[in-house]
């Protein structure tokens, strides 16, 4: 990979970051034509794997390349608590 490629790629794998949905390893293009075409173009770098029209997964290599390259940290789990007014004592 060239040094113009990378640089390329780096703002791809950025823009796929913050525009499209991500769910564990899957991207979800969202129908949208420009989405469709980065995880082709990511696919085409070995750095995602097209699993069908609609969604990509980040191959090891795109996730290495996420972290080191690109410096974008591994998505946290995160915890959902749902809180609400408590109940009031039935007397």
């Amino acid at each position: 990979m060239t040094d113009g490629e990378q640089k390329l790629l780096i703002a791809l794998v950025l823009m796929v970051n913050q525009h499209l949905d991500e769910h564990g390893d899957e991207v979800d293009s969202i129908s949208e034509s420009a989405g469709e075409h980065a995880i082709d173009a990511l696919a085409d770098y070995g750095l995602m794997e097209v699993v069908n029209t609609r969604f990509g997964r980040w191959t090891d290599a795109g996730k290495q390349f996420r972290r080191q390259v690109a410096g974008i940290r591994d998505p946290q789990p995160t915890e959902t608590r749902l809180v609400g007014k408590p109940e009031p004592d039935a007397d």
